[in-house]
């Protein structure tokens, strides 16, 4: 049961480690990030009003040129503690750009800006206003239908939004038409992300459940969806960029790839003389945990933690409270593994406790097996009989470990995905610790499974760490295939490791320096007792 046990564990862990480290990387085609026509306008437009009509004989703008034009007739856009830089287009009030400002500098969340994110209307021009509140667009459909879309910042624990007007100046009752609030496509990152970026950005909303974070992620394909949804956007590992819609007042929600969002307004009867609003909140920034939760609409949803979310964004939360006292990520992840490793310490003694006994056990157990090598019943029954005897649990050794591994999944997602460590600092190299360790550069392409991987100090340490482990452990496997697997577990994790976070080696480094110390320590222990 033991052996069947470690066998388990260790195909698990390299199976994913093989996932993670070869084939997501190799073999995971990254969709296209040039969307097709059909994607970058909406179904009623039949022109992009980007440029001024020129004569038939010009040469047709190229797209990259059509982009350039997009981008020098819009107008930067000041909303305070926006934490952006934000230019508004014309052509359906659009952002087409948002210059973010994040630790290691500023990074454009919008690679298309065609036809730009909460676009409506993009077959009209708006023009601007002024106005003492926020940024305030108008523009006049023909039936005669006024529209004014106004910007506002966001507030102290209120998400900024959008305000959306129509008035009918006319004497005849006029309809607001199905119209559109787009988002998309893509979503930009910061530069070490951008390789992986097409590959994990996604559309995704939140359906409302009965309270709170008990609502469902649904990430979207392409098509049609009904939802109710209580939020929905286009995310990446880093960013998000949402919007909160007022309950009733769209019908459906199409998605698209790369990914994008078209919300669909429901078609509205305007009285003459009267106005119609929309109020809807949205959010364009960082996936912070700490930031997104003070909105309170369950937009930190958006950060995928996994199976073990629950358990992820309370270790989290303890992380943040370490670092309000040291003022530094490295050394609070430090010392939260120390406080982790406190709280384990008598699973690990069990553990320890155990196969030290097994080890005792080994002389007996081989015997058994010569003896009763042609009958297999006989020699479970005559093995149980010894355990039962010594007071061993075959399994006592492996149920310890295997408990501690949501704490150690839960913490892989934590770090993994945590803005909160992008661009935060350790000490001396390690000046990010969202990003792998690179002191000394990374492999020769031509190298096989390694090729390009970075190359650095933690992850190389870290395995060694663990090759002592298996050497301080007591010796209870007689299988030659077993020990060579548990042998081979450090060189496994020491690639998967290569490209994960500096934040996440590190404390996996630390956890193994302090099992090591206590290996020894309650080594001696028992082998006195």
């Amino acid at each position: 049961m033991d052996k069947n046990l470690l066998w388990a564990v260790s195909l698990s862990i390299g199976i994913y480690a093989l996932w993670f480290g070869v084939i997501e990387k190799r073999y995971i085609k990254p969709v296209p990030v040039t969307p097709t026509k059909e994607q970058r306008f909406t179904p009623s437009d039949t022109t992009y009003p980007i440029a001024p009509k020129v004569a038939a004989t010009n040469p047709v703008p190229t797209e990259v040129e059509a982009m350039d034009r997009a981008t020098l007739e819009s107008e930067a856009v000041a909303l305070p503690a926006s934490g952006a830089e934000m230019s508004v287009h014309p052509a359906g009030a659009a952002i087409v750009s948002c210059r973010y400002r994040e630790p290691l500098g500023t990074v454009e969340l919008i690679p298309q800006p065609q036809p730009g994110f909460l676009s409506t209307w993009p077959q009209l021009r708006f023009r601007r206003e002024l106005s003492q509140e926020g940024v305030r667009y108008e523009a006049v459909r023909p039936d005669g239908m006024r529209i004014v879309k106004e910007f506002f910042p966001e507030g102290q624990n209120s998400l900024p939004r959008i305000r959306l007007s129509l008035s009918n100046p006319t004497r005849q009752p006029l309809a607001s038409g199905a119209w559109t609030l787009s988002i998309g496509p893509g979503l930009g990152t910061v530069p070490s992300e951008e390789k992986e970026n097409t590959r994990v950005w996604r559309a995704v909303g939140l359906l409302f459940g009965q309270k709170g974070l008990q609502g469902k992620v649904e990430v979207f394909k392409p098509g049609e969806h009904t939802g109710p949804y209580r939020w929905l956007g286009v995310d990446n590992r880093y960013f998000l960029a949402a919007v909160v819609p007022p309950p009733g007042d769209f019908e459906t929600v199409e998605s698209s790839l790369p990914p994008q969002v078209t919300l669909r307004a429901k078609n509205v009867t305007i009285e003459p003389g009267t106005r119609r609003d929309w109020e809807i909140p949205y959010y364009l920034g960082a996936k912070s945990q700490t930031t997104l939760s003070r909105y309170g609409c369950d937009l930190e949803r958006a950060i995928d933690f996994g199976f073990f979310a629950w358990l992820a964004r309370r270790m989290l939360q303890v992380l943040g409270g370490i670092h309000s006292w040291t003022g530094n990520w490295g050394w609070s992840i430090v010392l939260m593994t120390f406080l982790i490793q406190a709280l384990l310490l008598p699973l690990t003694f069990k553990s320890m406790k155990a196969m030290t006994v097994m080890k005792r056990l080994q002389p007996d157990i081989s015997r058994l097996q010569q003896k009763y090598a042609k009958d297999p019943s006989r020699l479970n029954a005559e093995m149980m009989e010894l355990y039962k005897k010594s007071g061993a649990n075959p399994l006592g050794g492996c149920l310890p470990l295997m408990l501690q591994m949501p704490v150690f999944i839960a913490l892989f997602n934590a770090l993994r995905g945590s803005w909160e460590l992008h661009g935060a600092p350790f000490i001396f190299w390690l000046k990010d610790l969202s990003a792998p360790d690179t002191l000394f550069g990374h492999f020769p392409a031509a190298f096989p499974l390694l090729g390009d991987k970075p190359v650095g100090l933690l992850p190389p340490l870290m395995g060694g760490i663990m090759w002592l482990q298996n050497r301080l452990n007591p010796a209870t496997a007689s299988d030659p295939t077993q020990k060579a697997m548990m042998n081979w577990m450090p060189v496994i994790f020491t690639v998967m490791f290569m490209n994960s976070p500096a934040g996440l080696v590190l404390y996996w480094l630390t956890s193994s320096i302090i099992s090591a110390s206590l290996q020894m320590g309650l080594r001696r222990h028992f082998e006195q007792a």
